[in-house]
C-alpha cells in the first residue's frame, strides 16, 4: 500500500513538475527559435521572457530591415513593433496567444478599422516538446469607412498550419469575402479565397507544393457601370527533388522539377467580351538544383552592377545547368475567345554535354530540340493589322498555313535548324526574326 501511495505521490509531483520543466524547454525553444530567424525584410529579437510555473510573459521585437523602412515610414507607420505573447506550459508541451502591441499612435486607427479593444491580428500556437507546432494566425474582420467615401469590408483571413522541428510544414487559409472601394467610387468585390501549402524553404526554393483558389473578383467602375471580372481561377505548383541517377545519393547530383498550373472559368473584359477555359500548364525538369540554387542566392545581386567575382560565379553556375541539360515543357496554353480557341504548346529539350556555355550562348542550340504547334483563329489575327501582315508574311514563307478559319503552325527543333510541317527547313534565327 505504502509503495502505491509512493508511486502514486511520484506521479503526482512528476505532473506538478512537468509544467516548469516545459517551460524551461519552451524558453529554450523560443530563444533558439528567435535567434536562428533569417528574413529579408525583418529581424526578431527577445524584448523580455518572464517564465513561470504555469505561464510565462513574452514580448518580442520585431524591426523592419532597412531596405523596407521607407515603405512604412512614407505612410507614417513604425519600423518597430512588438509582439505581446502569454505562453502556458501544460503536460505535453506549450501553448501561447500572441497579439500585436499597439501604441498610443496606432490605437486610434485600429480602433476605426476593426473596433474598440480589437487587436488587428492574433496568432495562436502549441508546441509539442518534439518542436512540432501548430498554430492559428487570424486577421480579424474589417469595416471601415472614410469621411470621403472610402470604405473596406472583409470577413477574418485565417491561416491554420503545423510545422516540425526540421522546418516541414503543411498550412492552409482562407478569406471568404472583401469589399473595398475607393474615394473614386471604383470598387473590388473578392469571394472565395483560399490557398493551402505543403513543404519547406529551402534557401530561394520551396520544395513542394502550393496552390490557391479564388471563386470571383471584380473590378468595378460604380459611376461608368462598367467592370472587369473573373471567375473560378486555380493556381498551384510544385517544386520536386530527386536524384539524377538513382543510385546516387550526393546532394549535388539533385535535379528540381518545377511545375505550374493555372485554370481560369470565365474573364468578362471592359468592353463584355467573355473568355472561357483558360488554361497554362508549364514544367520545367532536369533542373541542377545546386546550380540554381547558386543562382538563387545571386538573384539579388544580378540586379545590381555585379563585381567581376560575381559575374564569375553566376557563369559557373549558369554553365553547370546548361552542362546538365534541362528541359521546358508548355504542356498547354489554350483559351475560348469569341472569335474561337486559342490552342499552343510547346517543348524545347537542351541535352547534356555543352560546356563553357556561358562563354558562347549560341552553342546552346547545337544541344536544342523540340516542337512549337499553335491555332490562331483567323478573325484574331484579322483585327490587328501588324499582326496579319506578320502572319501573311509566315504563310507565304510557308511558316504557318491557313486552314478551317485558323492559322496552324507546325515545327519541329533540331538543332539550329526548325523543320516546318511541309519538311522545308530553315535556320533558327529566321524564325525569331518572324516574330519580333
Amino acid at each position: 500500500m505504502l509503495k502505491k501511495a509512493a508511486a502514486g505521490a511520484g506521479a503526482v509531483l512528476i505532473v506538478l513538475c512537468w509544467p516548469f520543466a516545459t517551460g524551461q524547454v519552451g524558453e529554450r525553444i523560443y530563444l533558439d527559435t528567435v535567434g536562428k530567424y533569417d528574413s529579408p525584410y525583418v529581424s526578431i529579437t527577445n524584448e523580455s521572457y518572464d517564465r513561470g510555473y504555469l505561464s510565462s510573459d513574452v514580448v518580442s521585437r520585431v524591426e523592419i530591415k532597412d531596405a523596407f523602412k521607407p515603405f512604412f515610414e512614407e505612410e507614417g507607420l513604425p519600423t518597430v513593433w512588438h509582439i505581446d505573447s502569454k505562453m502556458t506550459h501544460g503536460v505535453f508541451g506549450i501553448s501561447s496567444e500572441s497579439q500585436l502591441v499597439l501604441d498610443d499612435d496606432l490605437k486610434p486607427i485600429a480602433a476605426e478599422i476593426w473596433g474598440k479593444d480589437v487587436s488587428p491580428i492574433t496568432f495562436t500556437a502549441s508546441t509539442a516538446l518534439t518542436r512540432k507546432t501548430n498554430f492559428t494566425i487570424t486577421v480579424n474582420p474589417i469595416s471601415y469607412a472614410e469621411e470621403l467615401g472610402a470604405k473596406a469590408d472583409t470577413s477574418a483571413l485565417v491561416l491554420k498550419g503545423v510545422v516540425d522541428a526540421k522546418g516541414y510544414g503543411e498550412f492552409e487559409y482562407a478569406l471568404p469575402e472583401a469589399k473595398l472601394t475607393t474615394t473614386a467610387n471604383e470598387a473590388m468585390v473578392l469571394t472565395g479565397l483560399s490557398g493551402s501549402a505543403k513543404g519547406i524553404l529551402d534557401g530561394q526554393f520551396w520544395i513542394g507544393s502550393q496552390d490557391f483558389v479564388l471563386k470571383s473578383v471584380s473590378f468595378i467602375d460604380q459611376i461608368n457601370e462598367m467592370q472587369v471580372s473573373l471567375e473560378d481561377m486555380s493556381v498551384g505548383m510544385s517544386n520536386v527533388l530527386t536524384q539524377a541517377d538513382a543510385k546516387a545519393s550526393d546532394i549535388n547530383d539533385q535535379i528540381m522539377t518545377n511545375t505550374n498550373t493555372a485554370t481560369i472559368g470565365k474573364i468578362v473584359s471592359l468592353n463584355g467580351d467573355e473568355f472561357t477555359n483558360l488554361n497554362f500548364n508549364l514544367a520545367f525538369s532536369d533542373l541542377n538544383y545546386s546550380a540554381l540554387s547558386r543562382l538563387g542566392d545571386m538573384a539579388d545581386d544580378l540586379n545590381e552592377n555585379m563585381t567581376q567575382a560575381q559575374a564569375q560565379e553566376a557563369a559557373l553556375a549558369l554553365d553547370l545547368l546548361v552542362a546538365k541539360g534541362l528541359k521546358i515543357k508548355l504542356e498547354d496554353l489554350s483559351v475560348t475567345t469569341p472569335q474561337g480557341d486559342v490552342i499552343s504548346n510547346l517543348s524545347l529539350d537542351v541535352a547534356p554535354g555543352l560546356a563553357r556555355a556561358s562563354e558562347n550562348m549560341a552553342k546552346i542550340s547545337e544541344k536544342l530540340s523540340g516542337q512549337i504547334n499553335l491555332i490562331l483563329p483567323q478573325a484574331i489575327v484579322d483585327e490587328d493589322p501588324i499582326l496579319l501582315e506578320r502572319a501573311q508574311m509566315m504563310e507565304q514563307g510557308g511558316v504557318v498555313v491557313l486552314e478551317d478559319g485558323n492559322y496552324k503552325l507546325q515545327m519541329q527543333i533540331k538543332g539550329d535548324q526548325i523543320v516546318l510541317a511541309s519538311g522545308d527547313q530553315l535556320p533558327i534565327t529566321m524564325l525569331l526574326m518572324l516574330f519580333m
